[in-house]
């Protein structure tokens, strides 16, 4: 068998040790407390989080206090990847314990358990459950899947869940590497054209959502449109030339394509809409374990929304709970919420 850089690293992560936290970056530039940011009345909270491998990849035991944290966060509606033979105790730790009745699960990757990769969970009326792609090139029900619901007042929302494939040489390795190189006075180790290259299986597998998989499962519907999960690649607009003097881009800007995909396509990085200041707020989802801390922020675990949405609050969580204890934290992944509020239309 063979192993990617990324595989090897992860290897060791289940033994280093980082201080407990408290829960939840805030839209202030400061770790605080779940309950301190309670979601408004009205408003939904769509969460995505990769939970490497159903949980279980950070070591034994580990599961139920990722449940912890995700009962904690109350989503509305969670977009999970890497959900691996966990469905049913995530179901029942929602129902039990976020505080709003029973979930629903809805498995999109249609395969046994351990392979399971994506489904979604919600206490929302589930209007529809959308067909699995078909005939594309690079996109099946690994990779997307979507439901419809119901909201509280009676609006609809789309809501689909992504993962858009690894590959090596990965794009924020190369962009690290030529972050330590110029960090230690040398030439980049990677040309541009090198790192952008990286970048084009992403941008492939996007583009086919947009133009392909989306327009025929939507089949013309109109309600907006949430989509989120873990794109395996850094958002474009991060990374131009406005936000090349970021503390951490050294004075780097790539005219990445992946995400500019969706933003071409009318799509809001929920994330960006809240912190629109690049340097102050870097979001950094890959990766909260010391193994994996890179250089450069990498931003890879995103939500975007299309349609009369406000984005109220983004936040990312990459620090455990403190009555956990010091550890690790539950995921090589940290979460991403963003509460959203259905905008009247004239």
């Amino acid at each position: 068998m063979s192993y990617s850089r990324r595989d090897l690293l992860r290897t060791s992560a289940g033994v280093a040790t980082v201080a407990a936290g408290a829960g939840l970056l805030s839209a202030e530039p400061a770790v605080a407390t779940t309950e301190q940011f309670p979601k408004s009345s009205g408003s939904v909270r769509v969460m995505t989080w990769n939970i490497y491998k159903g949980g279980h990849g950070i070591g034994e035991g580990n599961l139920p206090h990722l449940l912890d944290q995700l009962v904690r966060l109350r989503p509305d509606i969670y977009l999970a990847v890497e959900t691996y033979g966990s469905g049913e105790a995530i179901r029942r730790a929602l129902s039990r314990g976020a505080g709003h009745g029973s979930y629903s699960a809805v498995q999109i990757t249609d395969r046994p358990p351990g392979r399971d990769n994506l489904w979604i969970f919600t206490h929302l009326p589930i209007v529809h459950v959308y067909p699995k792609p078909t005939g594309g090139q690079t996109i099946t029900d690994f990779n997307l899947g979507g439901i419809r619901v119901r909201l509280a007042a009676g609006e609809q929302l789309n809501a689909f869940v992504t993962w858009i494939n690894y590959t090596d040489p990965w794009v924020g390795y190369l962009m690290d590497e030529n972050a330590a190189g110029i960090r230690a006075g040398l030439e980049p180790r990677h040309r541009v054209d090198e790192v952008i290259k990286a970048d084009q299986r992403q941008t492939v597998q996007l583009q086919e959502i947009v133009d392909q998989h989306l327009p025929a499962m939507l089949a013309g519907n109109t309600d907006p449109v949430v989509i989120g999960g873990d794109l395996n690649t850094v958002p474009a607009d991060d990374w131009s030339t406005a936000w090349a003097g970021s503390a951490n881009h050294f004075g780097i800007s790539y005219p990445f394509t992946g995400t500019k995909v969706l933003t071409d396509a009318g799509f809001t990085d929920t994330f960006r809409q809240a912190h629109p200041d690049a340097a102050a707020e870097e979001g950094r989802t890959w990766s909260p374990l010391p193994t994996e801390r890179l250089i450069t922020p990498q931003r890879i675990d995103m939500i975007f929304t299309k349609g009369p949405l406000r984005v109220e609050r983004a936040a990312i969580v990459d620090q455990r709970l403190r009555h956990h204890g010091p550890g690790t934290f539950y995921s090589d992944h940290a979460a991403v919420t963003t509460d959203l509020r259905v905008e009247p239309q004239p």
